[in-house]
């Protein structure tokens, strides 16, 4: 039973795991700077390369215990995960900055400084080069999301846009104007912009009202179907029931109307005892009672009866009266 038991917890924990691991593939590398002479500086007022993680769900994901690489080496899959993860730089715990809410976006400075904090990172953005950088799972294995980024003057960016012809995201070189750190990228306004079409469009509430009503009412009335046809079948599976022990009533009535009629007609057995076997029989059937047999024969042989010796059919008995 405990074993049974330790199984069925063990295949809820697995069906469970993707999941959780579901969370951690909604970050995406969202733009990244690599020169960074007069744009964003941290807090200590220094300025250096910069990448932006985006959370892409619409749920609230932490970023904690990730990992941010520039070695392509990581990426061996001969590699141990403690050999990776001494190429790459953690993300630590214990930060409220690294859990991200939908859309939510997370800079980290590319600066060689993990002393200085969370959002520091162990390596630095190579200036006027490319740059590989890959994001990994807390495990040091699964690759989120990985980048090349080319060669970048000085301010510019390499971000994810939205691309409207294809319904897809692609890469593209932002000029210093347009650089976002922190915020949706140009072109990732979108869901943005629907939302502030949908509020001009219905200032007061009116039709989303209207909509959340209908939804609701929807549901109840797939309720109600629902538990009506449930209580249909239940019934009529509780009348089939009713018929098949009338009809095993009547049966076993009709054979005892039979025994008791052949019974009266033979004189063999008073009709009390047919009573009394027809009175067991129905209590038999209604209470599902009756005997269990061990199959095993209680007779055992006298040997030292002498009821058959010889000697005692041609003795002379004396008479008792």
């Amino acid at each position: 039973m405990m074993k049974n038991r330790f199984l069925g917890i063990l295949l809820c924990c697995m069906a469970l795991l993707p999941a959780f691991g579901q969370g951690a593939f909604s970050f995406k590398i969202n733009e990244v700077v690599t020169s960074n002479a007069a744009g964003l500086v941290d807090e200590y007022g220094d300025r250096s390369g910069w990448i932006e993680i985006a959370n892409t769900s619409w749920g609230t994901n932490n970023i904690r215990s990730c990992y941010l690489t520039t070695n392509r080496a990581a990426l061996n899959p001969e590699l141990s995960a403690p050999e990776r993860i001494r190429l790459m730089s953690l993300i630590p715990k214990g930060d409220s900055r690294t859990n991200l809410t939908a859309k939510q976006n997370i800079v980290f400075f590319a600066d060689g400084h993990t002393n200085r904090g969370t959002l520091h990172t162990n390596f630095c953005l190579n200036v006027g080069e490319e740059n590989f950088i890959a994001l990994f799972d807390g495990n040091g294995v699964t690759l989120l999301d990985s980048v090349t980024v080319p060669p970048l003057a000085e301010n510019q960016s390499f971000a994810r846009v939205y691309n409207g012809a294809t319904e897809s995201y692609e890469w593209i070189v932002m000029e210093p104007d347009n650089v976002t750190p922190g915020s949706p990228n140009a072109g990732q306004g979108k869901v943005q912009d629907k939302i502030a079409e949908f509020k001009e469009k219905d200032p007061y509430g009116v039709a989303m009202s209207v909509m959340a009503m209908a939804i609701v009412f929807s549901c109840l009335i797939l309720l109600y179907v629902f538990f009506r046809l449930f209580g249909y079948i239940v019934s009529l599976m509780a009348a089939m029931t009713r018929v098949r022990a009338i009809r095993a009533i009547r049966n076993k009535a009709h054979q005892a109307s039979v025994m008791a009629k052949q019974g009266l007609e033979t004189k063999g057995i008073d009709m009390e005892v047919y009573m009394a076997v027809i009175a067991m029989a129905l209590k038999e059937y209604e209470e599902n009672v009756h005997d269990v047999e061990s199959n095993v024969l209680t007779l055992q042989p006298d040997e030292h009866t002498e009821w058959n010796a010889k000697d005692n059919a041609m003795r002379e008995w004396p008479k008792l009266y």
